[in-house]
């Protein structure tokens, strides 16, 4: 990259970090007000505003107001999600070795959780390796860590055909249910099922947040109910922990070689 190619690049990510400080204001920022935070002259950071607008990296309002773009936030969600995939694999295992059972990553997709990683505990027996298949969200640890920042409406409305209790003995027996163990969920930062989704099963899960704190994975234990019953909390207190450690790591900068 030849010296102007980076002095260019940096112009635009000065412009891109000022509008996302947005100068306190939700609305977005002027041209000049934009040229003031950036000690440059207006008609230049209206030059340069231009082609941003072009391709979606900045919105103009008719006020002649500019903040980010929604292409710009696609983007970030896209590295977002690939970030997820890169960096869950080394907290999986961690996990894993720390609680010594099976850890999953799952995804919401539609009113199923859907399970895109796994992390064995190389125990003989465990939790069945669920990547690939999908469980229903209202009666599993990782659906319900998923449906945390939903609202009560959302909730309903998402699960509104949705049969009642469930597979297990003691899965919610209605919708009402199911919002009383979501807010209990929120309320500690993580969920647990026993005998929900499997008679003979219990596991704990953690949402996992990226850099606009939005939950877009959920970190989850599961194991046979004899052996991890009585520690249910406190490998729920793992979970979301290892959660949170990830949310950190997929919205932070990567250290420097």
């Amino acid at each position: 990259m030849s010296e102007t190619e980076r002095t260019s690049a940096a112009r635009l990510l000065a412009v891109l970090e000022a509008l996302s400080a947005g100068n306190g204001n939700s609305d977005g920022m002027t041209v000049a007000e934009l040229a003031r935070a950036l000690g440059r002259d207006k008609s230049i950071v209206s030059r340069g505003l231009r082609p941003l607008v072009e391709l979606g990296l900045v919105e103009r309002s008719a006020k002649g107001r500019h903040r980010l773009g929604w292409r710009l936030f696609t983007l970030a969600a896209r590295a977002g999600d690939q970030r997820l995939l890169l960096l869950a694999p080394a907290v999986m295992r961690r996990l894993s070795d720390v609680t010594q059972e099976r850890v999953h990553l799952t995804v919401l997709h539609g009113r199923e959780a859907l399970t895109i990683l796994s992390e064995s505990s190389r125990r003989t027996i465990e939790a069945v390796g669920w990547v690939g298949r999908t469980s229903p969200v209202h009666c599993t640890s990782s659906g319900r860590a998923l449906l945390i920042d939903h609202s009560d409406d959302e909730i309903r409305e998402l699960l509104a055909d949705v049969p009642f209790p469930g597979p297990g003995p003691k899965a919610p027996k209605d919708i009402d249910d199911l919002l009383r163990r979501v807010h209990q969920a929120r309320r500690r930062g993580f969920a647990v099922v026993d005998g929900e989704f499997d008679r003979d099963l219990v596991a704990a899960a953690a949402p996992v947040r990226d850099f606009r704190n939005q939950i877009i994975a959920a970190l989850n234990v599961s194991a046979p109910a004899y052996r991890l019953q009585d520690r249910l909390t406190a490998v729920g207190q793992q979970v979301a922990a290892a959660a949170a450690h990830l949310s950190r790591a997929i919205s932070s900068a990567p250290p420097e070689n």
